[in-house]
Formats: C-alpha cells, sequence, structure tokens
C-alpha cells in the first residue's frame, strides 16, 4: 500500500465507497426474527391496547364512582355482589377498578365496601397500554425484544427490514475480526466470512493479489488502507491492527452502513475539556469521553486499547483543522446509538 504524498483524501475514498450507494431492497421477515435488524418503515399500532380494561390483580371488579367517600365508617352499599375476577380477565361493562376481595364483606343481603377506589386501579382501563397508531416502530431503528413484543400484542405478524450483508475476512488471528463483526451486528448488518456481499472487509497487511483501485487514504491512524471494487462488488482493504481497523470503521464503514440502510450517522456536539490539535492534511479520528456536558479528548490521531475502552465518542477531524480550542463544540459519533432513524 501507498504512503506519503500519494495519500488520497478521506473526503475522496468516501465518495469512491459510497458511489451509486443505495438502500438495500428491504425484505419481510416473522416479528421474532425482526430483533436485531433495522426497520425498512414506520410500523403504528392498527388499535388501542388493550382493547378492553383488564384486571392486573386478582378480586373484585368495581366502578370508582360508585365508592367515593366510602370508608370502614361510612361503607357503600351493594345490591349484588361485585364480579370475582383473576389475572387477565376483562372487566365488565361499568367498571374501572379491582380491588381486593376481602374489601367486600357481606351483612345479610347486602354487600358492603369500606374503601374507596381510583379509576385504573389494579386494572388496565382499555387504551392505557397503547394508543391507536402511536409508533410501535419508527422506520430506521434496530427492532428490540420489547419493539417485538409491542408489534406481536398488537397483532402485527411480519415487518419489513433491511440488512446489508458485510463480509469480514483475511486476517483473524486477533481480536480485530470479532469486534469488526459485534459492531457490525449492532448496526444491523448480516455479518458473514466470504464474499458476495454488499462489502468486503479484507484485513490483510499486504493486498497482493487484490486489485486495488485506490490506495492510501489520508486518515490517522490507519491511512494504509485500500478500496477496491465497484457497485457491485465493494471492498475496503485494512491493516490487521485494532486502531486500523477502529479507524476504518467509523471513517468509512459507519458511512457505507447509514446508506445502506437509509441512515445517517448520528452526531452530538459538546465542547471540549481541553485544546485538541490536529495535523493539517490528515483526517484525524479523535476519541472522546463525556464528562459532564462536555468531551474529554482522549486521544488525536491515535486510537490506543485504554482510549478504546473509555471512549464515549468517535470525531473525524477535518483534514482541513488545526484543531480546536478548550471550550470549542465538537461534533461526535456516539459509540452507542450511532445512527439517526429515518
Amino acid at each position: 500500500m501507498s504512503s506519503g504524498p500519494t495519500l488520497t483524501p478521506l473526503g475522496d475514498a468516501l465518495a469512491r465507497l459510497l458511489a451509486g450507494l443505495a438502500p438495500v431492497a428491504a425484505e419481510t421477515v416473522p416479528v421474532g426474527a425482526a430483533i436485531g435488524w433495522v426497520a425498512a418503515g414506520t410500523v403504528r399500532a392498527a388499535r388501542a391496547l388493550p382493547a378492553r380494561s383488564v384486571a392486573l390483580r386478582s378480586g373484585i371488579a368495581v366502578a370508582s364512582a360508585d365508592l367515593v367517600g366510602a370508608s370502614p365508617y361510612t361503607p357503600a352499599l351493594m345490591a349484588s355482589a361485585p364480579r370475582r375476577l383473576f389475572h387477565g380477565d376483562d372487566l365488565p361493562d361499568g367498571a374501572d377498578a379491582v380491588l381486593p376481595a376481602d374489601a367486600v364483606t357481606v351483612s345479610g343481603s347486602v354487600h358492603e365496601i369500606g374503601q374507596a377506589a381510583y379509576p385504573g386501579e389494579g386494572a388496565a382501563l382499555a387504551g392505557s397500554d397503547l394508543a391507536q397508531d402511536a409508533v410501535l416502530v419508527a422506520g430506521g431503528v434496530t427492532i428490540t425484544a420489547e419493539m417485538a413484543l409491542a408489534l406481536a400484542l398488537s397483532g402485527i405478524t411480519t415487518v419489513a427490514i433491511r440488512r446489508p450483508c458485510i463480509a469480514v475476512t483475511g486476517d483473524s488471528a486477533g481480536g480485530e475480526a470479532a469486534w469488526l463483526a459485534a459492531r457490525l451486528s449492532a448496526a444491523g448488518c448480516a455479518v458473514v466470512t466470504a464474499p458476495p456481499a454488499d462489502l468486503t472487509l479484507h484485513l490483510a497487511a499486504d493486498p497482493a493479489g487484490i486489485t486495488v483501485d485506490l490506495s492510501g487514504i489520508a486518515v490517522r491512524p490507519g491511512g494504509d488502507m485500500a478500496l477496491s471494487g465497484d457497485a457491485a462488488g465493494r471492498m475496503l482493504v485494512l491493516a490487521p491492527r485494532f486502531d486500523a481497523v477502529v479507524t476504518g470503521f467509523y471513517a468509512l464503514v459507519l458511512p457505507f452502513v447509514a446508506g445502506a440502510t437509509a441512515r445517517r450517522p448520528r452526531l452530538v456536539s459538546r465542547p471540549l475539556t481541553r485544546k485538541i490539535v490536529s495535523q493539517v492534511g490528515l483526517a484525524d479520528i479523535a476519541l472522546l469521553r463525556h464528562t459532564g456536558d462536555a468531551f474529554e479528548p482522549l486521544g488525536i490521531g491515535r486510537v490506543t486499547l485504554s482510549a478504546l475502552l473509555a471512549a464515549d465518542a468517535v470525531a473525524i477531524l477535518d483534514p482541513a483543522s488545526e484543531g480546536a480550542a478548550a471550550g470549542a463544540p465538537l461534533a461526535a459519533i456516539p459509540v452507542t446509538e450511532p445512527f439517526e432513524p429515518l
């Protein structure tokens, strides 16, 4: 791989990688199989939940309005026995609360309740769990187990997702390939070990035998990268060292995944706790840690394991910049939730 004055600006390399990129085709899968994948569109509740008020405990169904002011000294008198319910039973018409079964006592033919109740006590009232037309899944978010539960309880059995296929190949002796696979999986990608794929990430110190269209990218660290292929078979070659892999992921791979899933990288801006200095002409990577409402720089142009373990966000510094002063705002990508939804 080349270096020095022949380095390609990061912006040019990114434009080459993303040229012709369109979101991967949406596919419909069962709700239970959608967890961990990116929703292709927004899904709303077709009906309110619960459809009818239900008991949240075993007891007696009551109308709270009938028990206003009720106490052991002035019990409410009922002509008939309140209906007994078990957890999950529908409340009868007119009832809006469930009291413990021992709240009612019988005196001859009269049933006495010596305590008040409030609407929804011991019960989930109709529509209280979920409103009709509520957003269950927003387009572009990663579907969670909780979202899948809401979809299933709403009667939705399938959902459309996007899942780019990324191959991680080459040197897997260290932990870099496993780190990449974990990050890609968290980003909603299907990770495979060989092409064909939407993008291949090849870990190799020497790209011998690989046709390289663009070699050497002006980014620190890990500028010794190479790009090859086209929209039908893109490949990014990375040196098999963690700092190069981390840089390649945030500088090039993450924008690719965003485009392939119809999202965009999320940027959070915070002031710096201290001055940072970067090298003009190179796009330096900066690892950052949240400190109150600010970013504390952990490393500029160098990725150490200690900084990687502590980092909450990653910024790619403009190659025209010499750095930033203490207190200046800096936009960075959060390590968790690095994407904006549709």
